[in-house]
């Protein structure tokens, strides 16, 4: 039998989180997974937003607790962080990685210094200087991932969720490819790996975060370290899209997904 993960998942503890960790573990044992890691989000370049710290401690907290309770037997249970926009304050980035041992840390991008989310863009703004915001955003991504901080790379593709899937601009990736494979040469020169985030199966994009081409280009770089999460901020969400990001998985030739305990890579058998 396959064993389905989900390690990219988010609770009330997040800003835009809805349910409570323990609804989300009951959710988890109903879907069977094998592996659930929760990632609530840490944004480094706004530590104080929606009780940051507090989040974080909250968030590593509840895992213990479930893991004592029993609650969850036969689930390997995951503390884990999105430390979002590492580079924009390092130093709060590296205390809140000092402060817990998480098993699981994906480093994540939404904006670019001084730039907005492109959650909080309307079209307009992603439409002026598009082809600027991308570059900015992966000039940044590399330097983060060059700081060797993060497991995995979460949502490479992120732009791609707003830029095309909401805003409906039409914008080719092909200049970017340079600097993307730059970062992927990094995280495999220094054993980390990337993640398949599915939240855009069910968003208007209609893919995954990265999706085919970019996955391809991982593994013939020599990539092989691969998580698989849904980016489940409610309960109905989590595991959607895991079962497609493992055929997608097959389809590219990896053999295995992986997930982090302890900060250290373990691998799952793709069937």
């Amino acid at each position: 039998m396959q064993q389905f993960m989900d390690v990219h998942t988010h609770s009330s503890y997040s800003f835009d989180g809805v349910d409570s960790p323990g609804a989300m573990a009951d959710r988890v044992q109903e879907l069977g997974l094998a592996v659930w890691a929760l990632t609530d989000h840490c944004e480094a370049n706004d530590p104080d937003s929606a009780g940051c710290k507090t989040a974080c401690t909250g968030s590593y907290d509840a895992i213990q607790e479930l893991r004592a309770s029993g609650r969850c037997r036969g689930v390997e249970l995951l503390a884990g962080i999105e430390l979002g926009q590492i580079m924009q304050n390092q130093a709060f980035a590296l205390e809140c990685l000092k402060a817990r041992e998480y098993d699981f840390v994906i480093g994540s991008l939404h904006n670019s210094a001084g730039r907005k989310d492109f959650y909080y863009m309307n079209a307009q703004e992603a439409r002026t200087d598009t082809a600027l915001l991308v570059e900015e955003y992966y000039q940044e991504m590399l330097q983060m991932v060059r700081l060797n901080q993060l497991d995995v790379l979460g949502h490479l593709t992120y732009p791609l969720r707003y830029v095309v899937g909401e805003y409906k601009i039409p914008f080719d990736m092909a200049p970017y490819g340079d600097l993307i494979d730059e970062i992927f040469k990094t995280l495999i020169q220094n054993g980390k790996g990337i993640e398949i985030n599915t939240s855009g199966l069910r968003q208007k994009l209609g893919l995954t975060l990265p999706h085919k081409p970019y996955l391809l280009r991982y593994r013939e770089l020599g990539g092989e370290l691969i998580t698989v999460g849904s980016d489940a901020h409610c309960v109905q969400d989590l595991g959607k899209g895991v079962g497609d990001a493992y055929e997608l998985l097959r389809e590219c030739g990896f053999s295995y997904v992986h997930y982090f305990k302890s900060r250290k890579p373990v691998a799952i058998k793709i069937r």
